[in-house]
């Protein structure tokens, strides 16, 4: 019941795209179909499946500009399972296009609702900004996953995060719910890594996985030659910890979803519909 998943937060360089890329290629290796938007005008996601610089249109840009088709816009990857469309340049309008539609924080929602049947998983990787594109993505999501390293401005960039996410509930009455934070780059050998990550475990509870990504610079080698961990070096400490994560994950899915469905079943029932999911 829970498909679209941002992996989402407002700072750079703490592992969106590295955890969508690999959390897409272990739910597709685990027989699941997967569908990665790149929402980053940088295209980093898309590098990282084998697409050229040159070759990052057509994009999600077309699409939410409404000058294409979602299904002409979706390309097949070399991951078997996983199909893509990519992030591009254009994306850096998206501020001024979208704005100028009606309804335009709800233009991602709409586009993938059109081919939301085909896929089991849909990941968002997402710009770190604070944007249109971040609020159509927590509009669109189910659920989302938020990726922190542990360092204090790491953790602001989740507090800064939780505000956008209060303001999208307030303004549009919609916006989905954690799934989980999740620490990546962890090297508990720097002396302020285990104090940042006990805060954020005392701060958000069971919404933490318990999962840590460790730094591996094999993460970054597989990035670079556009390859999973799980196909560059699969006896990693990186990809141990990722198929981890993903046994959370898909264990939260399933927790989560359940309630879901009670609570959709309950509203065609004639009780009241929340959009509340609890936490781990």
């Amino acid at each position: 019941m829970l498909k679209t998943i941002p992996v989402i937060n407002n700072k750079g360089g703490v592992g969106k795209t590295t955890t969508t890329v690999n959390v897409a290629a272990g739910l597709a290796r685990r027989g699941r179909r997967v569908l990665v938007v790149d929402l980053d005008s940088q295209g980093s996601a898309s590098l990282c499946f084998g697409v050229d610089h040159d070759d990052l249109t057509p994009s999600t840009a077309e699409v939410l500009y409404g000058d294409l088709p979602i299904e002409e816009a979706i390309r097949p990857t070399h991951r078997e399972k996983i199909d893509l469309i990519t992030g591009s340049l254009e994306l850096a309008n998206a501020d001024v296009r979208l704005k100028q539609r009606k309804n335009g924080q709800h233009r991602l929602a709409e586009v993938l609702s059109e081919i939301e049947d085909d896929y089991q998983t849909i990941l968002i990787d997402c710009a770190p900004s604070t944007s249109i594109l971040s609020v159509c993505s927590l509009v669109a999501a189910d659920a989302f996953i938020i990726p922190v390293t542990p360092s204090y401005l790491s953790l602001e960039g989740v507090v800064s995060l939780g505000e956008v996410v209060r303001r999208v509930r307030r303004g549009i009455g919609e916006a989905a719910p954690i799934l989980g934070l999740v620490l990546t780059m962890v090297d508990h050998d720097q002396e302020e890594v285990p104090d940042s990550i006990q805060r954020l475990r005392e701060h958000y509870g069971g919404k933490v996985f318990d999962t840590e990504i460790r730094r591996d610079p094999k993460l970054d080698e597989a990035h670079s030659r556009n390859r999973d961990i799980f196909q560059y070096a699969p006896d990693s400490r990186g990809a141990k910890d990722y198929g981890q994560l993903l046994d959370e994950i898909e264990r939260r899915l399933q927790r989560y979803g359940a309630v879901y469905g009670s609570l959709m079943n309950g509203t065609a029932n004639g009780a009241e519909k929340t959009t509340s999911v609890p936490s781990a």
